[in-house]
């Protein structure tokens, strides 16, 4: 990735996807000072001090607040002590239907892809277990209807770390495109999870051995995207299953939905795990709505680290789209996308306030259609609950408002944003704009 110099350059560098460990010495900017502290830090310091002890970690944040970005991060300062392994749902699975029991499938094969890389010497009885729970009836059906590669033959000596490194590859691969076998893991597979998960524990223990001798504390592993599964999906993860997430003898941080963060759910879930870190949207305005400049100005630094700021014809302009955008970095990154690509359709060197209008009406439509009707576990929820629920927090003083399934719906959709972790919300500033255009609110505060 390269800094903007000019407006084609743009749409590269204020994509969507987070920086990569590579890009974060030139384009990070430290926001901790606008979010009320540096979480990174704190889970620093708390795997640094576990010694022994296992962390279970959810970090929780809005969609679009800098997640990706900040475990990136972590992950960079975390490697001269740790071994770290890194995985999206999104990228290695079907988020949409994933089964909880393919979270453990993804993670064997990372861990024995991290063996392989560092050569690590196994148990040859390890493995020999390994083995036998491939070869078990249930895991043989599925690897000779669902494979579609001969994994069976071969002499003994094949079944080492990079074999199995390559069968659970496979295993995750089939269980991505076949519903059908998601259905199989449910009913043959999980009965005998106890066991998967326990090789799983060996297997740690074997690495950490491995990797002590190069003075590395333990492994973490960072699994992300799990707060972008459908709502149902993560609920009934989470709800469900957070005993079998725990019993992995390892760190573990599990990025969590803030609407799960803030629902009727989540002391239920809490108590599975050791730590719970919120990384909330930058703040732009206080409490009281009075500006808060602060806010305003590390967002300025932010764009300024992937564009040149004179591509803005007036400087004015990027001010009122740091606005419009709550403190939502995608969407703030969206809005300039979006901008430089009309300046583009006129053939113009520079974004000028036209473009930062379209831009500004295109972020008003994506979010004006999010608003509406909808059913959520087998539940019909009216547009009007929605519009009643934002109408009162945008009205509010204290910007507090009741803990419905509907505020955890629009929390969801990033209609209602949590600003510095100081227990308080607002109405996404765009959506303010929706209600007063459809005369639902008059724009004041009460």
């Amino acid at each position: 990735m390269k800094k903007a110099e000019k407006l084609l350059d743009i749409n590269k560098s204020f994509k969507a996807d987070p920086l990569a460990p590579e890009d974060i010495p030139v384009f990070y900017c430290e926001t901790h000072s606008v979010r009320g502290g540096s979480k990174r830090q704190r889970i620093i310091d708390t795997l640094l001090q576990a010694e022994d002890d296992n962390q279970h970690i959810l970090f929780v944040g809005h969609k679009g607040c800098g997640k990706s970005t900040e475990l990136n991060h972590l992950q960079k300062d975390l490697q001269q002590h740790f071994l770290v392994t890194n995985y999206s749902v999104q990228t290695e699975l079907d988020s949409i239907h994933l089964s909880y029991i393919e979270l453990f499938i993804v993670t064997m094969e990372k861990l024995f892809e991290a063996a392989d890389e560092r050569s690590i010497d196994v148990n040859a009885e390890f493995l020999k277990r390994v083995k036998d729970w491939t070869q078990t009836t249930e895991i043989q059906q599925i690897k000779e209807r669902y494979f579609g590669l001969d994994t069976q033959v071969g002499a003994e000596a094949k079944f080492g770390i990079p074999y199995f490194k390559n069968f659970f590859a496979q295993f995750k691969t089939s269980a991505r495109v076949s519903r059908s076998l998601k259905e199989i893991l449910k009913q043959d597979v999980e009965p005998r999870l106890s066991q998967l998960i326990n090789l799983c524990n060996e297997l740690i223990t074997e690495i950490s051995i491995g990797i002590s001798k190069n003075g590395q504390k333990g492994i973490v592993i960072i699994i992300e995207d799990l707060d972008k599964i459908p709502l149902e999906r993560a609920r009934t993860l989470f709800c469900n299953y957070s005993r079998q997430l725990t019993s992995v003898k390892t760190n573990i941080i599990y990025s969590f939905p803030i609407s799960l963060y803030n629902s009727i759910h989540y002391n239920t879930i809490r108590q599975y795990y050791t730590m719970v870190y919120e990384l909330p949207m930058i703040k732009i305005n206080n409490r009281d709505g009075s500006a808060f400049p602060e806010g305003k100005t590390k967002l300025t630094e932010v764009v300024s680290r992937r564009m040149n700021l004179s591509l803005f014809e007036n400087i004015e302009d990027l001010s009122k789209l740091i606005g419009y955008s709550g403190g939502c970095i995608r969407d703030l990154f969206l809005m300039i996308r979006e901008a430089a690509a009309s300046a583009l359709d006129y053939e113009r060197e520079q974004i000028t306030s036209d473009d930062c209008r379209s831009a500004i009406l295109l972020l008003k439509r994506d979010y004006s259609n999010s608003i509406a009707d909808n059913v959520d576990d087998g539940i019909n929820y009216p547009v009007e609950k929605y519009f009643n629920i934002l109408v009162e927090l945008a009205s509010s003083t204290t910007k507090k408002v009741d803990n419905t399934t509907e505020l955890m719906h629009l929390k969801d959709n990033l209609c209602v944003l949590s600003y510095n972790g100081e227990g308080w919300l607002d109405v996404h500033p765009i959506v303010k704009e929706i209600l007063i255009e459809r005369r639902k609110w008059d724009g004041i505060v009460k």
